[in-house]
C-alpha cells in the first residue's frame, strides 16, 4: 500500500505531515504499551478495581496520532492483553475480542502487541526479585527464563505454534480480511534499559534492580520481537513504526532522563508521557514514509528475522588472581561471530565489562565469580552464555 502525503503547513510537528490515510474511523488497538497505562488521566470505565483495568489513557500515542490526521478514533487498547486478545473476549472485563473493532469503514488500524506473549511481564519480576537479588544470579543465564521466552518468540514469528499465542502473520491476514483498504501500522516497542546497561535506583551497579548483563539481554529480546512484527508487517504490505531511535537516551536510567516509570511508580516500566508523544512520531514518521518501506527494507526485514541466533561457547580458566576468557568456539550456522562481550558478576555486587573473543582480567583467587559472554553475530542476534567460576581450590572463604 502506498501512501501519499498531503501538503500541510508547519506545525509543531512539521517534520512529519500527516500522511493521507484511507477514508474511515482510526482503530487502535494492543497491550499496555497502547493504552498508555500509567500516564493519568484513564478513561472512564477502564480503571474500575474488581473490573474494567484497560487503563485506556487520554494520553496514549493514539489519541496523539488521532489529533495529528484529523481522524475519529475508536480506543481499544487494553493492558494486559495477549495475542489471544485480538480474537477472544474478556469478558471478566467487558471487552470484546479486539479485532472485532476493526471492518470495512476503518481506514486506520495501529497496535502494539506480543510483549505479553514474550513473558516481558514475567521476566521482569523474575529479574528483580527472588534468587536474581544475588550476584551471581541472572536472568539471561536461567534457562527456566530464557527458553520459554525463545519459544514465544518463535510463535509469534510463525515458526512454531503455542496455545494462546497467534503469529503476526496470523494478525496481519486478518485485519487485511476485515478491513482491506485500511492502513496498517504495526508499533514496535521501545528499549526499557540501556542496551550496554545503565545504573539507578536503590541497589548500586544496577538499574531499578536489574543487572547490566539482564538489561542488555531485555533489550535483545525488545530486538527479536520487533524484528519479527516489522518483517511480518512489510511482508503483508503494511508499515512498522519503530520508536527505539527516539528513545536512545531516555530508557530508565538513560543519559538523557527516562522517559519510563520506574519500579516503584504505578506506570512501571512503561512510557511516560514524553515516550507516547515519541512513539506518536514515529507512527507519523512509518506513514509520512507509506510505500517507501515496501523497498530495500521488506528483504533486509525478512534476512534479519530468519537470522538465527548464534550458539556461544566459552573457558574459564584460573591461575592464581588471573581470570582468563575464551570464546573461540562460539559459532554461527548462518554467518559471522562479530563480536563478544564479557560481564563479570563479583561476590560485592559489581559487574565488570570486558571485550574480544579472548581478555582476561585479575580476580582474588578466593572469590567465585558469575561470568557472562555475549556472543554477537555479524546480523546483530545475540545468545549469552553464563558460568560460575568457583574459587580457585583451596582459596575458598578467605583460606590462604
Amino acid at each position: 500500500m502506498i501512501l501519499t502525503v498531503a501538503d500541510v503547513g508547519a506545525t509543531a510537528h512539521s517534520a512529519q505531515r500527516p500522511a493521507a490515510v484511507p477514508t474511515g474511523r482510526y482503530v487502535a488497538l494492543g497491550d499496555s504499551y497502547a493504552s498508555g497505562f500509567g500516564v493519568l488521566p484513564y478513561a472512564k470505565g477502564t480503571d474500575v478495581v474488581g473490573g474494567n483495568r484497560c487503563k485506556r489513557s487520554e494520553g496514549a500515542y493514539a489519541h496523539k496520532v488521532g489529533k495529528r490526521i484529523d481522524r475519529a478514533l475508536d480506543f481499544h487498547a487494553c493492558a494486559e492483553a495477549r495475542t489471544k486478545d485480538f480474537y477472544q473476549a474478556n469478558t471478566a472485563w467487558g471487552e470484546p475480542a479486539q479485532l472485532d473493532r476493526v471492518g470495512s469503514s476503518t481506514g486506520l488500524v495501529t497496535f502494539s502487541i506480543g510483549g505479553n506473549d514474550a513473558g516481558f511481564r514475567k521476566t521482569l519480576t523474575d529479574c528483580i526479585g527472588g534468587a536474581r537479588i544475588f550476584p551471581f544470579v541472572t536472568c539471561s543465564g536461567d534457562k527456566k527464563i530464557t527458553d520459554p521466552v525463545d519459544a514465544a518468540l518463535d510463535a509469534l514469528r510463525g515458526k512454531s505454534t503455542q496455545e494462546g499465542i497467534h503469529s503476526y502473520d496470523a494478525i496481519m491476514a486478518d485485519i487485511r480480511s476485515r478491513a482491506p483498504k485500511a492502513a496498517v501500522v504495526a508499533v514496535g516497542y521501545p528499549h526499557m534499559f540501556p542496551v550496554k546497561g545503565g545504573e539507578g535506583g536503590l541497589i548500586p551497579g544496577r538499574c531499578e534492580g536489574v543487572k547490566k548483563v539482564d538489561q542488555r539481554w531485555i533489550a535483545a529480546k525488545t530486538d527479536e520481537v520487533n524484528a519479527a512484527l516489522k518483517a511480518s508487517a512489510l511482508r503483508h504490505g503494511y508499515l512498522f513504526a519503530d520508536p527505539t531511535g527516539a528513545f536512545n537516551g531516555h530508557e530508565l536510567c538513560g543519559a538523557k532522563g527516562s522517559w519510563f516509570y520506574g519500579l516503584f511508580e504505578d506506570g512501571r516500566f512503561h512510557p511516560i508521557a514524553d515516550g507516547h508523544t515519541a512513539t506518536a512520531d514515529a507512527v507519523m514518521n512509518a506513514l509520512k514514509d507509506g510505500g517507501g518501506q515496501q523497498g530495500a527494507a521488506l528483504p533486509a526485514a525478512e534476512e534479519q528475522v530468519r537470522n538465527a541466533r548464534p550458539k556461544g561457547a566459552m573457558t574459564v580458566a584460573r591461575n592464581g588472581s588471573r581470570l582468563s576468557l575464551d570464546a573461540s568456539a562460539s559459532t554461527d550456522a548462518d554467518g559471522t561471530v562479530a563480536k563478544v562481550d564479557w560481564y563479570i558478576q563479583r561476590p560485592d555486587g559489581s559487574e565488570e565489562e570486558l571485550h574480544g573473543v579472548r581478555t582476561a582480567t585479575t580476580v582474588s583467587a578466593d572469590q567465585a565469580v558469575s561470568v557472562t559472554a555475549v556472543v554477537k553475530d555479524n546480523r546483530g542476534m545475540e545468545d549469552f552464555v553464563t558460568q560460575v567460576s568457583p574459587a580457585a581450590k583451596g582459596q575458598a572463604n578467605g583460606a590462604k
